[in-house]
């Protein structure tokens, strides 16, 4: 049989004020598109579907349409929650996304009570052993359920993280198809430079000697770049990463959901399909005396940008005469070099700035950034309201 696995969707993402998930829709049509393609029996979807716990109602109709299209073409798939979900919202809509033969688990689950379960496709049994993101604080609660000592759980994250894997596939066997689903940080994974990095320390890292040699295959969510893991045959255990760029550092990052081919005591083949869908992120660097060249690179790159300009001294407005040029541009940052010494503050005229251009210059060389927008917001309303009403 055939699953096709990916996570991180993070759908509701917004990067410098734009929304992404019109992006991240297309996308998930693309893997829908892909599903059908390649014949998949199983869609496996390892956490992290929305960017807040709370999402946008564009975020989860995005996500719902996916699942009533995957439905349509008779596809079943399995979801788990990841630390960007809500366990509990999950687990509202779990009967609800039944009907879309969806299976959902939000809250972590011992086998007994619904961790485990068993699909039949087309005549196969597939166990799936399903562990949504595990906090420290959640731990505790897990070992609660086991009737462990909560203080030993404690003292280890790995140590209780391995007895609820084990609890978790204790089941599973040589005569059906085993998929192990988690939500987590493997040790030596590479980051992608866009998650949520607290969760992603020393301390939540897991070794590949707690994956079961009985599993045919591991679907990882959290870390937003693909890859195998560590000391683990690459075709059993995969992280698929994020279905976009999310972040300026993941330009340079491919996107891909993988499809495994199983068969029940054998090795699994494993096989990437790259992601075209959605805008790419890149970051271009620059001066002054050569941003017109570079103005010709941005025109011509289908995706956002964030531009880091290079000043000998601060340029009033600079930024917003570029992005009234450049609406892919979604951030700049300027660059002043050796700013502040008594030559560059001579060489600002300030009778011929507006009392704002000053003000700019002034904030730049106190603080040495540009101005929050809350204060220069501020700052013009009282501008407005108090020194033109005076004149």
């Amino acid at each position: 049989m055939k699953i096709l696995h990916t996570a991180d969707w993070h759908t509701g993402r917004s990067l410098h004020g734009v929304n992404r998930t019109p992006e991240i829709r297309e996308v998930l049509q693309e893997i829908i598109e892909i599903a059908k393609i390649e014949a998949v029996d199983l869609v496996l979807v390892a956490g992290d579907i929305y960017d807040k716990r709370n999402p946008p109602a564009d975020a989860e109709a995005a996500v719902y349409e996916f699942f009533l299209e995957l439905a349509k073409a008779k596809i079943p798939s399995v979801l788990i929650a990841g630390n960007h979900d809500s366990p509990d919202r999950l687990d509202a809509v779990a009967n609800l996304l039944k009907l879309s033969n969806v299976t959902v688990v939000g809250q972590p689950k011992l086998s007994q009570q619904g961790g485990v379960f068993d699909l039949n496709i087309d005549n196969q049994v597939v166990r799936v052993a399903a562990l949504p993101f595990v906090s420290e604080r959640r731990i505790v609660k897990v070992a609660e359920l086991l009737n462990e000592d909560m203080g030993a759980w404690l003292e280890k994250y790995q140590t209780g993280m391995r007895k609820l894997v084990n609890n978790l596939t204790k089941t599973f066997s040589s005569e059906q198809i085993n998929l192990l689903m988690m939500h987590t940080t493997m040790h030596g994974s590479a980051l992608a430079n866009s998650e949520y990095q607290f969760h992603c320390t020393e301390s939540y890292s897991l070794n590949s000697d707690i994956f079961p040699e009985e599993a045919n295959y591991v679907a990882l969510g959290h870390i937003h770049k693909a890859q195998p893991i560590s000391d683990y045959p690459p075709s059993a255990a995969h992280y698929s990463g994020s279905i976009l760029q999310l972040d300026f550092g993941e330009q340079a990052s491919q996107k891909y959901i993988y499809i495994a081919e199983l068969e029940a005591a054998k090795p699994t083949e494993l096989k990437e399909i790259k992601l075209t869908a959605g805008k790419k992120l890149k970051n271009i660097k620059a001066n002054l005396d050569k941003l017109e060249q570079k103005e010709f690179e941005i025109s011509d790159f289908d995706g956002w940008v964030k531009l880091k300009l290079e000043l000998e001294h601060p340029q009033p407005g600079l930024k917003d005469r570029i992005k009234r040029n450049h609406a892919n541009i979604l951030v700049i940052e300027t660059e002043i070099a050796n700013y502040a010494t008594e030559e560059q503050k001579e060489s600002i005229d300030l009778e011929k700035l507006s009392l704002f251009e000053a003000y700019q210059a002034y904030y730049f060389e106190k603080h040495g950034k540009e101005i929050p927008k809350n204060i220069a917001t501020a700052f013009k309303e009282l501008y407005e309201a108090d020194f033109e009403g005076a004149l």
